[in-house]
């Protein structure tokens, strides 16, 4: 009885979409753009299960005294599998919130924040904690495909027909939408946007990297079962009955539209807090 709200957890989790391929790339891409040295100190900020935790290990020597990662996330469950999954003296498990960064670690060179800062509604809170948190010259690196600008041109139109089809589903089977309901589990924000609040607290001008990666059905299909997702795309509608609708609308609107794949874009960014405490 214990493990069933693991389980139920579980079943709404971003661990499904984490586990393809194309998520471990853009991940790998953001972690080796880190600059990471062998004995700097990281922060994995919204660890999960661990999966950007061990790309961050593999860029340190565990043998050197400044090797360390924090491995950082508000969900005990969460930080439950990543202590299964990485067995290593150099990880610390925290568990805290990104609004609280400074206070939860001492400060460290890198902050690595991957498919997690769109689910910030203060985002210049939780950037002006991590610039806190980042020594003088240490580099924060983020990624998300939730931003105004994840959709390659020509892709809307399957977005829009997938959650019509999904929702046409729900009318089918009984279940209402509630009009007019605003979700708030997502903030997309504008590249632009990303580099004014970076630049409101203090960091440096930001690199920015675009990555177009392929989506399958399935792939789609497990985003869809997010729970974050399904109260966004959905709102109102339970998460078992979302997930179904919402997988039901994957598979019409690539039968319709004749798809092989959607391609999606991930936006990936590295930037400094200056050396110069009045710089930026």
């Amino acid at each position: 009885m214990d493990e069933s709200p693991v389980k139920e957890d579980e079943r709404f989790s971003f661990a499904r979409f984490a586990g393809h391929p194309f998520f471990k790339q853009v991940n790998a891409w953001l972690v080796s753009h880190s600059q990471i040295d062998a004995d700097s100190a990281v922060v994995d900020l919204a660890c999960g299960p661990g999966a950007v935790t061990e790309l961050i290990l593999g860029e340190l020597d565990e043998t050197l005294p400044g090797a360390c990662v924090y491995a950082v996330d508000p969900s005990l469950s969460a930080l439950a599998l990543a202590r299964q999954r990485i067995r290593s003296r150099v990880v610390h498990f925290v568990q805290g919130t990104a609004e609280r960064l400074a206070t939860l670690v001492p400060q460290v060179d890198r902050v690595v924040f991957a498919n997690a800062v769109h689910l910030i509604a203060d985002k210049a809170t939780v950037f002006d904690q991590i610039f806190r948190s980042l020594r003088p010259g240490g580099v924060l690196a983020f990624n998300t495909t939730f931003f105004q600008g994840a959709y390659p041109a020509g892709t809307q139109r399957f977005y829009k027909l997938w959650v019509l089809r999904a929702m046409r589903w729900l009318v089918s089977q009984g279940h209402t939408v509630t009009h007019g309901a605003k979700a708030t589990a997502m903030q997309w924000l504008t590249v632009e946007q990303y580099r004014e609040v970076l630049r409101s607290v203090g960091f440096a001008d930001p690199v920015v990297a675009m990555h177009e990666k392929p989506l399958s059905a399935e792939s789609l299909q497990d985003i869809g079962s997010f729970s974050l997702f399904i109260e966004g795309a959905l709102p109102g509608v339970p998460l078992e009955i979302g997930a179904e609708a919402l997988r039901r609308g994957v598979e019409e609107a690539f039968e319709e539209l004749k798809l092989a794949n959607v391609p999606r874009n991930w936006l990936q960014v590295v930037v400094q807090r200056p050396l110069n405490p009045t710089a930026g």
